[in-house]
């Protein structure tokens, strides 16, 4: 079994690795610092479980999350678990729907990360908190074709630079599109907007 740690700081990803190694003898636990570094090393071994830290230097957690599910779109091989600063239950039920096993807060990760990995490594969930899943679904939410390609994106966890170049756009022009989209789903921010997206139904091109 192969444990994949992505988070920032050396001190937490490596108090975070011997946790692993000491509840599960034998496996192979790696580390990476950045996202980039993570989607590399998950392309290259295929691990069976990834402890992902949300802030990251160079991406948001999230971003790992899309390419996981995109790679592995029935979660057939890799379990995540993803590890936040500042828990909520928005973000607990934004990483469910970016697939998501696990979601726990830096906090208790050095409690929970047992239970935890014992819970995915089952097939089963483990969130805290929980996901409020009786939410009402809204209307779906018309968007132009630019807009689209700009969502598309935003929902995998791109950042507005990353999307000004995968566009093709300056980050000006994105930067305003983001703030048009916004204004036009009555949010405040980014996670707001990809929740309220996703809670409508939305299906990405």
């Amino acid at each position: 079994m192969i444990c994949l740690i992505v988070d920032h700081h050396p001190v937490i990803s490596s108090g975070l690795a011997q946790m692993v190694r000491a509840s599960f003898p034998g496996w192979q636990v790696d580390i990476a610092h950045t996202v980039a570094a993570a989607i590399e090393q998950a392309d290259a071994q295929q691990p069976d479980v990834v402890l992902i830290s949300l802030l990251m230097p160079d991406n948001s957690g999230l971003a790992l999350l899309g390419h996981l599910q995109q790679h592995d779109p029935h979660s057939r091989r890799t379990a995540s678990i993803v590890i936040a600063d500042a828990p909520d239950a928005d973000t607990a039920r934004l990483c469910e729907r970016l697939g998501a096993h696990g979601f726990m807060s830096r906090a208790h990760a050095f409690t929970a990360i047992d239970p935890a990995i014992r819970a995915v490594c089952a097939r089963q969930k483990y969130f805290e908190p929980a996901p409020d899943l009786a939410t009402p679904v809204p209307a779906p939410i018309r968007f132009t074709p630019r807009q689209r390609d700009i969502v598309d994106l935003l929902l995998i966890g791109y950042s507005n630079k990353q999307i000004a170049c995968t566009l093709n756009l300056s980050s000006g022009t994105v930067k305003n599109y983001i703030f048009d989209l916004m204004r036009m789903i009555s949010v405040n921010s980014r996670l707001e907007m990809a929740l309220k997206i996703r809670d409508s139904g939305y299906q990405r091109s």
